[in-house]
């Protein structure tokens, strides 16, 4: 594998590791604190992001590749990795509506609706087993990257 090949997949595997651990803090609002909770929420953007122009070149192949030859593991990897994208967007956005620390420390007043407490509720619930499952299917690349990464930091 080329250098910028490694190096990219050290990246993505950094990055990942990151924001799954931003997320699994800022999932727990009853232990930060809903300021804290809502703050990390904001700068939790900034990996989702990130995470997303790394894979960039699967999200792009993958609607190509679900119509013309995938297997049923791929298609559903596929599936749900847009379904966990749209999620992710309910969620940030209904937090932002629903905000009682984060938009008021910015001056910006809205009328909390049940609604968007409810969707946010909901969608930040179901999240959590989907994140599950996205995990699972990417497992492999996880254990075999730490795998790599660990003998390499062992030899240097």
């Amino acid at each position: 594998m080329s250098d910028w090949k490694q190096n990219l997949q050290k990246t993505r595997y950094v990055m990942d590791v990151l924001l799954i651990v931003s997320f699994m803090i800022i999932s727990a609002p009853q232990s930060t604190g809903i300021p804290l909770h809502e703050w990390g929420s904001l700068l939790f953007v900034v990996p989702f992001a990130i995470h997303l122009l790394l894979h960039w070149d699967w999200i792009k192949k993958s609607a190509r590749r679900f119509l013309l030859r995938s297997t049923f593991k791929e298609r559903f990897s596929t599936i749900l990795n847009y379904l966990l994208y749209i999620m992710m967007l309910l969620v940030f956005v209904s937090g932002f509506l629903v905000s009682v620390s984060l938009l008021p420390a910015l001056h910006i007043t809205i009328s909390i609706q049940d609604f968007w407490s409810k969707v946010h509720n909901e969608f930040a619930s179901l999240i959590m087993p989907v994140i599950g499952v996205h995990l699972a299917l990417h497992w492999r690349w996880l254990v075999n990257l730490t795998k790599k990464m660990s003998a390499k930091g062992v030899a240097s």
